[in-house]
């Protein structure tokens, strides 16, 4: 297995097995096992199920109540940094809680506690768009509460709704307008955005990354790796993910994305960031965004760490194929650049509101992240 802690896992269940087991697990390049095996993606589905390999990226991938079962009725049998593995009946003699490695079972029992987690009467919703910093970000807001979820797509979100006073925070992979319904007038809808021909670039890069999963690509993350960069913007997948932004805050989820025009959506979205309890900002300034919404919705904040960052070499090694792509994507994407550019605007409005507000010249220097090791230069794309 390409994964260190995936194969720990594997070596820590398989010797468990006998052929009439029936193993859980996400999606992933898993050998082969002596039972049977239902692979999960974003739902699961455990009859029958007498081994439950649970991602800790997918707790809301089946409903709170069942998993609290699970937890308290099953044995937890190994656990690390991205892996519970439990069992329906003891498998081994001691309890994993009861080891060193109770600190990876922790994330598991604090979701299940969440409510009484809780530091805040809103809510704060996090959308994450793929290659914008998010994940970053998102490990930050997360050790300031404790009590979280997040949803990697909308059936999860549909099929497991957040019970209504369970999160300080919510993480969302898709369009937020799924749940604009359910929130209070006092809860906030906070993201990022990237320069949109650098975010598709950095997204392909991901996808040829030698130590990625290929079990777990979705078809466009296929395409990315295999298709030069220009043939790939101009298939249906490449013209979707030239335009995942405007797409994501300026469409419904469940809304046919060949629907709207370009410019509808741009009009959509410019309007949702309008919104009074709406913060987005360019992820190039993500320290100034971390700064501005932990003033705003007052919580102390943790330094930004550099998370799933692509190495440069390997767009050094790309480079000749980019600048071939450069003006086809820019072409692709006029409407998204023109939704950034916004983004851009409206964050200095709101940073130049609060600091009137606050009678400050600057925001806040006492949350600044230590600064980061400068990064060997280079190339980057002329957009």
């Amino acid at each position: 297995m390409k994964d260190r802690l995936w194969q720990a896992a594997y070596n820590a269940f398989c010797p468990l097995l006998n052929k009439t087991d029936v193993v859980a697990a996400p999606r992933g390049d898993w050998p082969r096992l002596p039972c049977a095996v239902v692979l999960y993606d974003d739902l699961i589905d455990l009859k029958d199920c007498t081994i439950f390999v649970l991602h800790k990226g997918q707790l809301t991938g089946l409903p709170k109540g069942e998993l609290r079962q699970v937890a308290e009725n099953w044995q937890w049998i190994f656990a690390n940094e991205v892996f519970v593995v439990l069992g329906r009946s003891p498998r081994v003699k001691n309890d994993v809680r009861h080891s060193g490695d109770l600190v990876h079972c922790k994330p598991l029992m604090r979701f299940l506690a969440s409510a009484s987690l809780r530091k805040r009467h809103s809510k704060i919703v996090y959308v994450h768009v793929p290659k914008t910093g998010g994940t970053s970000v998102w490990a930050s807001l997360t050790r300031a509460f404790p009590s979280h979820a997040y949803y990697t797509s909308p059936r999860a979100y549909l099929s497991n709704p957040p019970p209504e006073d369970d999160y300080d925070l919510i993480g969302l992979h898709f369009s937020p307008r799924v749940l604009l319904a359910s929130l209070r007038q006092d809860d906030w809808i906070i993201g990022m955005v990237r320069n949109p021909t650098r975010r598709l670039i950095s997204a392909v890069m991901h996808a040829r990354r030698d130590t990625e999963d290929l079990e777990i690509f979705t078809a466009s993350a296929r395409a990315m790796r295999q298709m030069d960069l220009a043939q790939y913007v101009t298939t249906d997948l490449g013209r979707l993910e030239a335009r995942l932004q405007l797409i994501t805050f300026g469409t419904h989820c469940r809304q046919t994305i060949d629907a709207p025009s370009d410019h509808e959506m741009l009009c959509s979205a410019r309007a949702f960031v309008r919104r009074d309890n709406v913060v987005l900002a360019p992820s190039e300034r993500s320290p100034e965004f971390m700064e501005f919404v932990a003033h705003r919705l007052e919580f102390r904040p943790a330094a930004l760490p550099r998370l799933n960052a692509n190495a440069p070499a390997i767009l050094a090694a790309n480079w000749a194929e980019v600048e071939r792509a450069i003006a086809l994507i820019n072409a692709t994407n006029v409407c998204e650049r023109e939704f950034y550019d916004s983004v851009c605007l409206s964050f200095d409005g709101l940073r130049a509101a609060e600091c009137r507000r606050s009678g400050r010249s600057s925001l806040f220097p006492i949350f600044r992240s230590p600064p980061r090791r400068a990064a060997k230069p280079h190339p980057q794309p002329a957009t």
